[in-house]
């Protein structure tokens, strides 16, 4: 892995397992990918205006480590093309089901925050399944701005959320596609 590892956060709650496959081998034809991380299982965040009663599709939700030194930009770009080619609608609210979501969650210990794009992503320290599987991939990465490690980060989730499922039967599928 290289010293400054990008660490891109993704999920997925429509047809999660082809279209994280399908997502996944785009990137790694595009971008590289040097690793993955542990895939889990999770709940769907409600929207402001969910009713309580509404059964959201779970999320499988997990990191990849990715090649390269990029420009935020041009990486957004790629990340939200994309997503586009797996059929995901601009501009949905950021709890909506999807069939795939891509977000640079750290590019090293850069800090970058010009609407639409937050580097570190704001939300790492209050949500497990983004801290969790970041701190696998890098776990003596500081996060620039919490200035802790993201292993102390995500121990903050100890134990780990019970919504929150490691499936090794897919993250083994998932790591299949990238030649390690």
């Amino acid at each position: 892995m290289n010293d400054t590892p990008t660490l891109i956060a993704f999920g997925s709650n429509i047809a999660p397992e082809r279209h994280l496959a399908q997502g996944i081998a785009r990137l790694q034809a595009l971008a590289g990918v040097e690793a993955l991380s542990t895939v889990y299982r999770t709940k769907a965040l409600p929207g402001p205006d969910t009713p309580p009663e509404t059964r959201l599709p779970d999320f499988l939700n997990g990191a990849l480590h990715i090649t390269g030194s990029w420009n935020p930009w041009e990486l957004r770009a790629l990340l939200k093309q994309i997503e586009r080619e797996m059929g995901r609608q601009p501009h949905q609210p950021g709890w909506a089901p999807r069939p795939l979501d891509l977000d640079i969650a750290l590019m090293g210990s850069m800090t970058f925050h010009t609407p639409p794009l937050a580097i570190p992503d704001p939300d790492i320290a209050d949500r497990a399944f983004l801290a969790i599987p970041l701190a696998e991939l890098a776990p003596d990465l500081y996060h620039p701005t919490l200035r802790q490690k993201l292993t102390a980060i995500a121990a903050r989730f100890t134990p780990r959320p019970a919504d929150m499922i490691p499936d090794s039967a897919i993250t083994a599928r998932l790591r299949a596609i990238i030649p390690l």
